[in-house]
């Protein structure tokens, strides 16, 4: 194993930047410096990514950029077989308590979710052998329009936490209710790169300073995970 993957398997295994540096016997400075050169492998190998999906499911995780001032949102397309096809990095306002408080110090920020959705249906189509069966997300009434786009003859379901439930309290037997998630695939993969990713873990003081690395990261997970790297 060369360097380049010994760098790339310690940053999907839930290593910093600056641990892999220390684990790999280098200066911070010329890790990150590699770390920003494998951009160029990521480009090269994203465009030979084809799969295969009878079903999608997609969603929005949200992360930090330094601050929870700062919210990012992270667009995830994930296919029956628990692939990530893709996961694109937007920025948001923020919201709740902090949103006032947010806009005082930061000044007003964009919300580029749509967009960023789009951008990764868009990608998908371009992967895909062929085009799904069924899309399934959840009931965030912004997807119907953005689905039907780029997915017009397709079947499309949302879910709500309250259908989820309702359907859970129905099933008696332990065993099924562990069985019925209809968006699985799509939440693994979320709770999978809060773990794998250091910067994306809950009350980490490793945080993202810059999206477009952020970008980065979550593209050399995607490739590792198709090139077995």
């Amino acid at each position: 194993m060369d360097l380049n993957q010994k760098l790339i398997q310690l940053l999907i295994e839930g290593n910093s930047i600056r641990g892999a540096s220390r684990i790999l016997g280098m200066t911070y400075f010329n890790t990150y410096k590699k770390f920003l050169w494998l951009k160029t492998i990521v480009d090269l190998e994203k465009k030979k990514l084809r799969f295969q999906a009878k079903e999608l499911q997609f969603d929005e995780m949200e992360t930090i950029h330094h601050t929870k001032c700062k919210p990012l949102s992270i667009a995830l397309v994930v296919n029956e077989s628990f692939e990530i096809l893709e996961a694109k990095v937007a920025e948001m306002p923020a919201k709740g308590k902090l949103a006032e408080f947010s806009r005082k110090k930061y000044g007003k920020r964009i919300d580029e979710r749509a967009e960023k959705l789009q951008e990764a249906f868009s990608s998908v189509i371009g992967k895909l052998v062929a085009l799904p069966q069924i899309i399934k997300s959840d009931a965030s009434p912004s997807y119907q329009r953005i689905v039907k786009a780029h997915f017009p003859n397709i079947q499309y379901e949302q879910y709500n936490r309250a259908e989820k439930l309702r359907h859970q309290d129905r099933l008696h037997e332990q065993l099924s209710k562990k069985k019925f998630d209809p968006l699985f695939a799509v939440n693994h993969k979320c709770a999978l790169l809060r773990s794998h990713i250091k910067r994306l873990t809950r009350r980490s003081w490793c945080t993202t300073k810059k999206p477009e690395n952020l970008q980065l990261h979550l593209d050399l997970f995607i490739i590792s995970q198709q090139f077995a790297i």
